[in-house]
């Protein structure tokens, strides 16, 4: 074909790039703040980036969707079409090399969302922020972590929506419509202390359990809000931005004992509530859910001699389970042009 006459993608995709990689992190989401609504506000979130698990997407530009994907082909391929639907790309080849768990607490909707629409954003030239990639694929109705965590990394809190004109329902974002991002309040570099993480298999709470969850457990009591806004204020980022991890894992025990946090592992059953008990009776200074779990982080001194004694201690359970060490993403996402 003539140079001048090329119509094909390639001559829509930036810099000349044949292909786009983009690792992205996972996130620990470890409380919603505030479900009462009683100060008008109504969310708020405290999480952390990690290198592991992680999203690595390879794209091409083509002139049809191509999905090879060991777990999420379907919901990749709706992504795809939501974006062409609002940007008019033929289509494009997606690659999943490595994959987050699916509904597992490490945000794996949110990471694979803009993983694809930041590939599509950069071989196509559209020159989207991530705010705007966040929006055109409809996350961060409930929580921004997951949005942050792509664009920045680190340690983040942000401050939840208006309630009712911003947003009128507890639901999660998968049910609350077209809701934006919260504010970002603070994002702060983590410390580079090793995580254990601890994934019992166990139920995955996700879907309409989640909304049926959210729809009637809420609002909860104000006094739970105001309890998680001290202890996050006046212990939690303290011992962040002191580096004092014995303070930052009392504070997350703390967490795991009231409020929306308590609803969540209630939900999972025994088999959550006994691995954290394990964790912190064979050395975890502190042992927290992400989201709905069944994920468990763990901040200590001697991880690797846990993790052993974990391993052992999964095998014991009904269906098993498996764990690793990781640490912070304090970089966001990762995109290589070829």
């Amino acid at each position: 074909m003539n140079e001048s006459t090329d119509t094909s993608p390639k001559r829509m995709k930036a810099n000349g790039a044949a292909s786009v990689t983009i690792r992205t992190p996972a996130r620990l989401h470890f409380a919603l703040i505030d479900l009462s609504g009683s100060l008008g506000r109504i969310d708020g979130s405290i999480g952390l980036a990690i290198n592991d698990p992680h999203f690595e997407i390879i794209a091409e530009p083509a002139n049809q969707v191509r999905i090879v994907s060991n777990q999420y082909e379907d919901r990749a391929r709706a992504i795809v079409e939501t974006l062409q639907s609002k940007y008019s790309f033929p289509g494009i080849h997606l690659q999943l090399v490595s994959e987050i768990p699916p509904h597992s607490g490490f945000g794996s909707g949110t990471q694979l969302a803009l993983g694809i629409a930041q590939a599509v954003s950069t071989l196509y030239n559209l020159n989207l922020s991530v705010a705007d990639l966040a929006y055109a694929v409809g996350r961060g109705g409930t929580s921004g972590i997951g949005i942050t965590a792509f664009e920045q990394g680190g340690f983040i809190l942000d401050g939840g929506h208006r309630f009712p004109d911003q947003k009128s329902s507890f639901l999660p974002s998968s049910a609350a419509g077209n809701v934006p991002a919260p504010p970002l309040l603070l994002r702060q570099p983590f410390p580079d202390w090793e995580l254990l993480i601890v994934i019992p298999r166990c139920t995955h709470i996700s879907g309409e359990t989640e909304v049926q969850l959210f729809k009637t457990l809420c609002p909860q009591p104000r006094s739970s809000a105001e309890q998680l806004s001290h202890l996050i204020l006046l212990k939690l980022l303290p011992a962040i931005f002191e580096k004092d991890c014995y303070a930052f894992g009392s504070t997350i025990n703390a967490i795991q004992t009231f409020g929306w946090k308590k609803v969540e592992i209630d939900a999972q059953g025994g088999i959550l509530q006994q691995t954290l008990d394990f964790l912190r009776d064979n050395g975890a200074v502190g042992a927290g859910v992400s989201s709905w779990g069944p994920a468990i982080f763990v901040v200590g001194e001697n991880l690797s001699s846990l993790k052993e004694k974990t391993e052992a201690f999964l095998q014991t359970l009904p269906e098993g389970g498996t764990c690793f060490i990781t640490n912070a993403n304090n970089r966001g996402a990762a995109v290589t042009v070829a």
